[in-house]
């Protein structure tokens, strides 16, 4: 960092004449009387020529107002200097004005050099501010639209890292979570190209060291090796709660290639402190929202257990489900969704009275409208869990049917996600090949044609059935 120049103001050369002029404005008289007092001693009286008497006083107004005027006009170009001054401040500082002062010799040359640099400095950090200022607008920005969709706390973690790697000023950063023993990546900035795995793998064994001793680790900033994906200064910190680790922050390479300072490293401190803080929160949220799924899915399972029709429903649907999505290849995010929504998809005919639900003889148009309100009746129940909001569209939309007939939405095609089609699928698949009230099981041959024929009058999925059908015919189900 630049080391700031101290600011001298060119004092000693005005004090200098200023005393000069001074010693000769006040001499002179002295030095008259002191003259006549020499006279006065010799010869007993003073005795000088009326001629000589006005030219010594001649001679001293002449000096005096010479000297005078010196000063005056010092003093009126400092005065005249300090208004032009003043007045820029009440609009716009006069650059101009103080550069042409400058290029001239003398004290106010000097004053004016001296204002130049400050100005410059002011300007510096004038430029300073507004970039601190569009900094701090931005990342108010980013919380703003992070935290209006904060169900992913990644997200707050990713800008929590990016953040703190911007006004610490490294090129580097990375967060990670202690769990099941064991360290997760998190978030990182400025990692580009490189995997989250050689990440953990190069830094997992000082993160171990910080699990263990539970206090930072600081490495000075020396000459970078070639190749290395990090380098000093490199500090990792611990990510402590109410004496538990939770994992830790890595931030490395000063742009400037300094060591972190004093204030710095608090600064990590605290932040290390609420990100902890932030993980134990979350932990604790995510704990009670899987206790009230747990609750909730023990409610399905009292709301099937009441009809003996429906027993071990929606676990069927649920495996049905799972198996149709790793034939897929879908994600582990989306197979895990799919199973937790086929758990709950029914939850919603809680609401609906029994006498609907166990009726043997056709509904009636009054009576399947009220049946076709349960998956929005599931979709509130599970609203206040944030966590599980993945699993709200295929809740809604189980009784979509790509054609637009389905309910309650009338939703048609690619409006329907592939997950949600796949329980659609499933949930379809158990209704046909179990005893209901209005009829018996259906074969899986029978209930394949059935599938077929939903197929051909492109109500579901083909891609769908047919995953199912192959399912069927290894008899992997």
């Amino acid at each position: 960092m630049e080391k700031k120049k101290k600011v001298v103001v060119p004092y000693a050369s005005l004090l200098r004449k200023f005393n000069v002029y001074f010693v000769f404005t006040s001499l002179l008289p002295f030095l008259l009387l002191f003259y006549l007092y020499l006279q006065k001693i010799s010869s007993g009286k003073i005795e000088i020529e009326e001629t000589h008497f006005f030219l010594i006083l001649f001679a001293i107004g002449v000096l005096s107002l010479f000297f005078f005027f010196i000063i005056r006009s010092t003093v009126f170009k400092l005065v005249q200097f300090t208004q032009k001054i003043k007045s820029s401040f009440g609009e716009k500082i006069d650059k101009e004005l103080i550069m042409n002062l400058s290029k001239g010799k003398g004290e106010i040359a000097e004053l004016a050099r001296v204002f130049g640099d400050i100005f410059s400095r002011l300007e510096e950090n004038i430029k300073e501010l507004e970039k601190t200022k569009r900094k701090l607008y931005n990342v108010i920005t980013r919380v703003g639209k992070t935290l209006t969709s904060i169900e992913d706390f990644d997200a707050l973690i990713k800008l929590i890292l990016e953040t703190a790697v911007g006004a610490l000023e490294v090129k580097k950063g990375a967060i990670f979570s202690w769990e099941d023993s064991h360290f997760n990546v998190r978030a990182t900035v400025g990692w580009e190209g490189i995997s989250s795995g050689k990440i953990l793998q190069v830094l997992e064994p000082s993160l171990i060291w910080i699990e263990k001793e539970r206090k930072l680790l600081l490495i000075p900033s020396l000459e970078k090796r070639k190749g290395d994906i990090i380098s000093p200064p490199l500090i990792f910190y611990p990510l402590i709660s109410r004496e538990r680790f939770w994992g830790g922050m890595v931030l490395c390479e000063r742009k400037e290639g300094r060591n972190f300072t004093e204030d710095e490293l608090k600064i990590i401190s605290n932040l290390s402190s609420q990100i902890a803080v932030a993980f134990e929160n979350f932990k604790l949220s995510r704990d009670i929202e899987r206790t009230y799924f747990e609750t909730i899915s023990a409610l399905a399972l009292a709301v099937e257990a009441k009809d003996s029709y429906s027993r071990g429903h929606s676990e069927r649907v649920g495996r049905y489900a799972e198996k149709i999505a790793k034939r897929l290849n879908l994600s582990q995010e989306e197979t895990e969704a799919l199973r937790d929504a086929a758990r709950l998809h029914d939850i919603g005919k809680i609401g609906i009275e029994d006498k609907l639900l166990k009726k043997e003889g056709k509904l009636s148009l009054d009576e399947r409208e009220i049946i076709c309100k349960h998956p929005i009746i599931g979709e509130n129940i599970l609203k206040p869990l944030k966590s599980f909001s993945r699993l709200l569209e295929p809740i809604r939309h189980h009784h979509e049917l790509l054609d637009g007939s389905g309910y309650p939405d009338g939703l048609k095609g690619d409006q329907i996600p592939l997950i949600t089609r796949v329980l659609t699928v499933a949930d379809i698949f158990d209704a046909l090949t179990t005893k209901r009230p209005y009829r018996e099981a259906l074969s899986y041959e029978e209930a394949k044609k059935e599938l077929r024929k939903l197929v051909d009058e492109g109500k579901i999925d083909k891609k769908v059935v047919d995953t199912l059908f192959a399912m069927i015919d290894k008899k992997e189900l």
